[in-house]
């Protein structure tokens, strides 16, 4: 009996010894890292995304602003009788009940952050939710900042778009106060600007208690609005050249060629920026497996063969490299034969004797055939690198080079390359940059299209290099353009307005699909002192002295108006 109490005396003190070495370990080893889990548990931060900063032109009209919309939320934790709130939210916003609980079963619930029920209401329901709020624990109403743009799709490759962050993004940008739900830039604008136009976050800090259940506010910070950005673009001139478009895909850019500011860039077709804000799943949908592919921006990120807009080029070289000067006669017939190959003019009767304005105002194939193969292909090539033609524009978004050839040219398509034929690919950002220095007299500009930040100084003139034409060829080029608008015949006629001088260039490119053509201008007003300088064109549009010269002429009314 003796030894049984002895080895119960120790059994109960190795017990005891033990218990005392865990609370030791419990309150004096791990004690800090245990206070900080229990602290962690008992309080609970509800985020609250910061509206985003607002986006203007450059007269202060709205392009993307913040709009308030009404969600109705569950907090899991909080919830005493699921089947009883379900009921009355389905009463109110006319919702079957097995739809909410699907939605609800749909998502996951992080631990004491609401679970969205219904994604949008009407003001007058969810301020009657909030009113019975009080019958119903763990029933919320919350008002969120959705991103609005009130001119629908105007200048939408511009701005871009704003989505929910992927799953890889969300670890290194939960640093920034992203949370799942919080909407950010994904193209465009929305998402160069994303740093300064989302804002700073702020929240909530609740007390807990041990069935997370709210007991008090700890404390509350306010999100921060993101910042106003002004751009450079007119969103009036915007919204005409985009309804001058109509169905007809194409773009356009036009600058202010003494400072290179993006005075409007159009892409057609355009899209419902909103659709991804709002996570319209069918719209976008819609707008992803659209065949005329709206999410391009053709303005900057495709190229077209450009047509008879480099014969402007060509006569450039022609008279820098002193191969004729402006009042050379070259005599068109209608066709040119090279080897063993007839090259017919778009006029078929021919021209007959032209000088180089005039040969640019009716732009003349046989004319500027002669002139390149006086070139060849390697001082023609060289022009049109000189030009910008292959280049970047220094354009701050995305933007895709140009194409020249590389490869050894035949003297018949060195011919076609003097005409924009052939193995050559300019984009619309490109020309409109070309057009601009024949406007300014001869300088690069770099275009630009954030004015200001936060009331700050975002954007400035630069000058990116010298065209390296003679002031006396600019004068000529410009004079061929100014008779191309002119001229009862000029090609560019349709351009032609009687309220301001306009010097054009069209260009008709010829495309894989037979029969179907490119449309170009390019071109600037008023000819004395040019404002504006722009490039237009209509993919497999026909003809560029049809509607791009007639949307140049609308570009130059209403900026000269």
């Amino acid at each position: 009996m003796e030894n049984r109490v002895q080895w119960l005396r120790l059994l109960v003190g190795i017990a005891l010894t033990v218990v005392l070495l865990r609370v030791a370990q419990l309150q004096l080893i791990r004690g800090s890292a245990y206070r900080l889990l229990a602290e962690r548990n008992r309080v609970r931060l509800v985020p609250e995304q910061a509206p985003r900063g607002l986006i203007l032109d450059r007269h202060g009209r709205v392009l993307a602003t913040t709009q308030t919309v009404f969600r109705v939320a569950l907090i899991p934790q909080e919830l005493e009788d699921l089947p009883s709130v379900l009921a009355h939210v389905g009463s109110v916003v006319h919702t079957p009940v097995d739809g909410l609980q699907r939605e609800l079963e749909r998502q996951p619930a992080p631990a004491f952050l609401p679970v969205t029920l219904v994604n949008r209401v009407p003001k007058d329901v969810a301020f009657r939710l909030e009113e019975e709020r009080w019958r119903w624990p763990g029933l919320l109403v919350q008002a969120d900042a959705l991103r609005h743009y009130p001119r629908g799709s105007c200048a939408a490759h511009l701005l871009g778009y704003v989505g929910q962050p992927t799953a890889e993004e969300l670890p290194w940008l939960k640093a920034y106060g992203i949370q799942p739900r919080s909407l950010v830039g994904r193209v465009g604008l929305e998402q160069w600007l994303d740093a300064v136009l989302r804002g700073r976050a702020g929240g909530v800090m609740i007390e807990v208690n041990h069935r997370s259940r709210r007991v008090r506010v700890i404390g509350q910070r306010r999100p921060e609005a993101g910042a106003r950005v002004v751009l450079t673009i007119d969103a009036q001139l915007q919204s005409t050249i985009e309804q001058a478009f109509g169905t007809q895909p194409g773009a356009a850019v036009v600058l202010d060629p003494r400072t290179g500011e993006v005075l409007a860039l159009v892409s057609a077709p355009a899209f419902a920026p909103e659709s991804f804000a709002t996570l319209d799943t069918q719209a976008i949908r819609r707008i992803l497996s659209d065949p005329g592919s709206p999410l391009m921006n053709r303005a900057t990120a495709a190229a077209y063969q450009p047509g008879s807009i480099v014969k402007l080029v060509t006569a450039a070289a022609g008279l820098e490299h002193r191969l004729m000067a402006p009042a050379t006669v070259i005599s068109c017939a209608g066709s040119t034969t090279i080897g063993d190959r007839v090259f017919h003019c778009w006029k078929r009767d021919g021209h007959g004797p032209l000088t180089m304005p005039e040969a640019l105002a009716h732009s003349c194939n046989v004319y500027f055939m002669q002139v390149g193969r006086s070139l060849g292909a390697s001082r023609l090539r060289a022009a049109l690198a000189q030009a910008g033609l292959a280049n970047t524009t220094g354009w701050p978004l995305p933007e895709r080079a140009g194409h020249l050839p590389a490869r050894r040219l035949t003297e018949g398509e060195v011919a076609l390359l003097a005409l924009g034929q052939g193995e050559i690919e300019v984009t619309v950002v490109a020309a409109a940059v070309l057009v601009s220095a024949l406007a300014n007299g001869g300088r690069f500009v770099e275009p630009w299209v954030v004015r200001t930040v936060a009331g700050r100084p975002a954007g400035r003139p630069i000058l990116r290099g010298q065209l390296g034409w003679s002031r006396e060829t600019i004068a000529a080029v410009r004079a061929g353009m100014v008779e191309a608008v002119r001229h009862p015949s000029g090609t560019a006629h349709r351009a032609l307005s009687p309220d301001l001088g306009i010097a054009g260039k069209t260009g008709t490119a010829q495309t894989h699909v037979p029969g179907r053509t490119h449309g170009w201008f390019v071109g600037f007003c008023p000819v004395e002192q040019p404002r504006v300088a722009m490039a237009i064109v209509a993919e497999f549009g026909g003809s560029g002295g049809e509607l791009p010269a007639q949307i140049g002429r609308l570009v130059c009314e209403s900026v000269g108006s």
